[in-house]
């Protein structure tokens, strides 16, 4: 009997857990389609970017983001993007950024922005040289001043640069705008 009293107890638990004073949804028809609503536009442009990778220290007051506008080869110049986005209020930030040997870094090599808010994203552009094949690091040392004081972080920038690609590009022989392969021919002298 007390078998029974436990099943119809657990029974009658089970089925009132079901019922709800809501109606249940009706199923849309066969002939209703509803178009999938558009993923949101996000408002972060560095979402698809990658991140540099920090000194280790925690909390810093920077986190900085990257990009390479291609695929790194050897002897072909390229842009990098760089994003810096304070995490705390900073009067200011400035950076330096250096190459290691083997790869030329051209323009602005110290920016630096005043008037910085929390949150809001400072751009950056340099351009790099990989002068042969290998695996490269880009530094950026960035300093920022808060209350008076400075803090600092150095980030590495990874990236490996191709021979191969530029060397294919080479054996290639030129092409006229139709796309067909143009010719070299011996001049003749009349």
């Amino acid at each position: 009997m007390n078998r029974l009293a436990l099943f119809v107890v657990v029974a009658f638990a089970l089925t009132s857990l079901g019922c709800t004073s809501e109606p249940e949804p009706e199923a849309p028809s066969p002939t209703t389609v509803s178009a999938p609503a558009p993923a949101p536009q996000s408002a972060d442009p560095t979402v698809t970017m990658a991140r540099a990778v920090g000194d280790g220290k925690p909390g810093a007051a920077v986190d900085l983001h990257y990009e390479f506008a291609a695929k790194p080869e050897v002897g072909v110049p390229l842009e990098l993007q760089l994003v810096l986005v304070p995490r705390v209020a900073v009067g200011s930030l400035s950076a330096t950024i250096a190459g290691m040997d083997g790869v030329t870094v051209a323009g602005d090599l110290r920016p630096s922005f005043e008037n910085v808010e929390p949150g809001k994203t400072y751009e950056h552009t340099v351009t790099l040289l990989p002068e042969r094949a290998g695996v490269y690091y880009i530094t950026v040392a960035v300093t920022s001043t808060i209350g008076g004081a400075s803090v600092g972080r150095t980030f590495s920038i990874p990236f490996i640069a191709d021979a191969q690609a530029a060397a294919q590009r080479k054996a290639e022989p030129p092409q006229d705008a139709s796309g067909q392969p143009i010719e070299s021919m011996k001049a003749e002298e009349r």
